[in-house]
């Protein structure tokens, strides 16, 4: 599928238009992307710089701490390894000591065992102290198995299950912890917005003995209109509904309404559901209370396929619980959501779909359809199972069927290929970085180098396929393409999210709830966030593109997550490195994505809304002002390396290519090798050498 990558050159230096844009620059002046947009191309005056290793600075930090008693002032003499760094790294004479002393004082590289001459003889203990301290802040995951923040208690005195890995505990962990380790940031309650707050959905179960209601339903041709927007809104969820088999039963259905829904409940379940999802979809304006077309979500709810296991047509009992599901999830109803889930996967395997159904069974068309919907019922699970912080119902390693992309190559096919590639990726995420061992086993940042390699290798192939498929402006705004961009930037949001918590426990720590500067960052630890922040900055953008196009997503609960989110860890790296932001254009994005969302009728929105709210107004005393001078990085090769080697540009693919795709500014597409440069940073030594401000 992907094509032949070809290697690219880089460039020593760019305009100040790809720097802004973050993409690559051709290098000649002009350069080829402002000759062809035709605007002024302009390089920054290049600066002489003179990079060195760390272990020289790891020697240099030694020869200070040994010599840190004899250390005279500056009209005195120095050691002659001091005297070696002054031509290297300035040329005034009160340079080099100020120089060495900032590497001492501000990035800490502590000599390590066997790349000093003395080995460990020598340490000072206090260095050892920090160093334990550092450690111990990034090895292991926060988030899991925290026992002061697992369990919280509802305003009722309710205890509440707290996900590792859950968008919604993350909110709630991070204002549990200001709250009590600031205490003057606690302005009003914790907006413990419980699981039904948006909306509460009632239904009656309708026992087997009894005819279904088949009243006050819409004539046949607009119910063709809803199904057909439910197509289009789902895109690559449209699998949960087979095409074919459900128009067949909906002309039958309106030959004979009472036969048909009696005889099949599980698909006149499904019929409701779709009439439900189209209402909402298809409303331009929302007043407060339920969504358009709940009344007809809840005559479903009452027909759904029991836990007995025992359904006439299964794979149709699939698709209903599926779409009961995600329908419980776009209405914040997340429990409800879960279970129904799980359900639908359980049947999945007690059918056998997860295995491939060979087509002798029952004809190729039931066994594509048994593929198509076992992949869409796996990615939903590992999207609830993420949103929830539960633990996968089923390893990858006991799923034989195939992958849509190795029977077919038409463009929905090898878009389902990716997403099912992305919902892999998002279980391992689950079973490493918030695995029951991140709490123990001290590999944090290996499984993290991990995850970035093979979102790395992922990436590529959804850039080729994304620049093959959807360049050009009659391909703006499509849902396929913005779907796997979002999910791309949702990873590195859920894989660096930890490192987030342990830089804010950080934080706190060194603020103390007096000083207000940012920590200052070791290379690695700085890049990994400016990662984060880049891909939270990057979704708030291309939702803030949606919305002045009337084309995002209210209803369904993906894109609103995306938004909170993004927004949640922008306002926390704000607050620990605001270097990482130079400005505030994403609040801006922020409020026209969730006023569209509103409007349209979104109703975890406002909840959202009111916890990011919340957020801002607790984090103020720990929030550097506007103004006062920020922390710089640890050396200015970390500083190089972070504005050369570490720059989210387009991956290279044959020929240069503008994206046209939303009309962004931005790249919208994870770059593979500059995430391949990122993981390789992650030394498990290096990035130890984070120290606060």
């Amino acid at each position: 599928m992907p094509p032949q990558r070809t290697k690219s050159t880089k460039t020593a230096r760019a305009c100040e238009r790809c720097r802004s844009m973050k993409v690559k620059c051709s290098g000649s002046q002009p350069c080829a992307r402002c000759t062809r947009s035709n605007k002024p191309c302009y390089f920054p005056p290049e600066e002489a710089k003179v990079s060195v290793t760390e272990r020289y600075l790891r020697e240099l930090e030694y020869q200070i701490s040994r010599n840190a008693s004899s250390i005279q002032p500056e009209h005195q003499g120095r050691s002659p390894l001091l005297e070696r760094s002054a031509g290297g790294m300035s040329s005034t004479p009160q340079a080099p000591m100020r120089s060495s002393l900032d590497v001492q004082s501000r990035a800490e590289w502590r000599p390590l065992v066997g790349d000093t001459p003395q080995g460990n003889r020598g340490k000072d203990p206090s260095v050892e102290e920090r160093q334990e301290y550092h450690d111990s802040r990034f090895s292991q995951n926060p988030l899991v198995d925290n026992g002061e923040y697992t369990f919280a208690t509802t305003p009722d005195g309710r205890s509440w299950y707290m996900g590792p890995s859950s968008s919604w505990s993350f909110c709630h962990r991070v204002l549990a912890l200001l709250g009590k380790q600031i205490p003057e940031s606690r302005c009003c309650p914790d907006p413990f917005n419980l699981d039904g707050m948006a909306f509460k959905l009632p239904w009656k179960q309708v026992p087997i003995d009894e005819l279904p209601d088949v009243t006050n339903l819409p004539p046949l041709d607009y119910a063709l209109f809803l199904f057909n927007s439910v197509q289009y809104h789902f895109g690559s969820l449209s699998f949960l509904i087979n095409e074919t088999a459900f128009l067949r039963a909906l002309h039958e259905f309106y030959q004979d309404p009472v036969s048909k829904a009696s005889s099949s409940r599980a698909w006149y379940a499904q019929y409701l559901l779709v009439l439900a999802f189209g209402k909402a979809f298809v409303a331009q304006r929302h007043l407060p209370g339920p969504p358009p077309g709940h009344q007809y979500a809840s005559r479903a709810m009452g027909l759904l396929p029991d836990l007995s296991g025992m359904h006439d047509d299964p794979l149709t009992a699939i698709e209903a619980l599926s779409l009961a599901a995600l329908y419980f999830q776009s209405i914040d109803m997340r429990k409800a959501a879960f279970q129904h889930i799980g359900q639908a996967l359980r049947c999945c395997i007690i059918e056998g779909i997860h295995r491939h159904v060979p087509e002798e069974l029952g004809g190729p068309e039931v066994s594509r359809r048994c593929r198509s919907t076992f992949w869409v019922v796996y990615m939903l699970d590992r999207d609830f199972s993420a949103l929830m912080g539960g633990p996968n119902l089923i390893r990858d390693e006991d799923i034989t069927v195939r992958l849509p992309a190795e029977e077919a190559t038409s463009l929905e096919d090898i878009n389902l290929t990716l997403h099912v590639r992305l919902a892999r990726l998002m279980a391992r995420i689950l079973t490493t970085v918030y695995g029951v061992d991140s709490a123990s086993n001290g590999a944090l940042i290996k499984d993290t180098q991990a995850i970035l390699h093979a979102l790395a290798e992922l990436s590529h192939d959804i850039t080729a396929f994304l620049d093959t498929n959807f360049h050009g402006p009659l391909n703006r705004g499509s849902k396929m393409a913005v779907r796997l961009m979002l999910a791309q930037h949702h990873c590195v949001l859920l894989t660096t999210r930890p490192l987030v918590m342990c830089a804010l426990h950080m934080h706190i720590d060194g603020t103390d709830g007096q000083s207000l500067q940012g920590i200052t960052l070791s290379p690695p630890v700085e890049s990994l966030l400016q990662c984060c922040a880049d891909s939270a900055q990057t979704v708030l953008h291309t939702l803030r593109s949606l919305a002045d196009d009337d084309l995002i997503d209210a209803f369904l609960p993906f894109q609103v997550e995306d938004a909170s989110s993004s927004a949640f860890v922008l306002y926390l790296i704000r607050a620990i490195a605001p270097s990482l932001i130079p400005n505030e254009s994403w609040r801006a994005d922020l409020d026209c994505v969730l006023e569209r969302l509103m409007v349209k009728g979104s109703l975890a929105a406002p909840l959202r809304r009111l916890e990011l709210k919340q957020l801002d107004l607790m984090l103020a005393p720990v929030t550097p002002k506007a103004g006062r001078p920020l922390p710089p990085v640890a050396t200015d090769e970390a500083r190089i390396q972070r504005d050369d080697a570490y720059s989210l540009e387009p991956v290279e693919i044959g020929e240069e290519i503008e994206w046209d795709l939303l009309a962004l500014n931005q790249p919208v597409s994870l770059p593979p090798r500059e995430l391949l440069d990122l993981a390789d940073q992650l030394d498990v030594e290096s990035i130890m050498n984070t120290i606060g401000g």
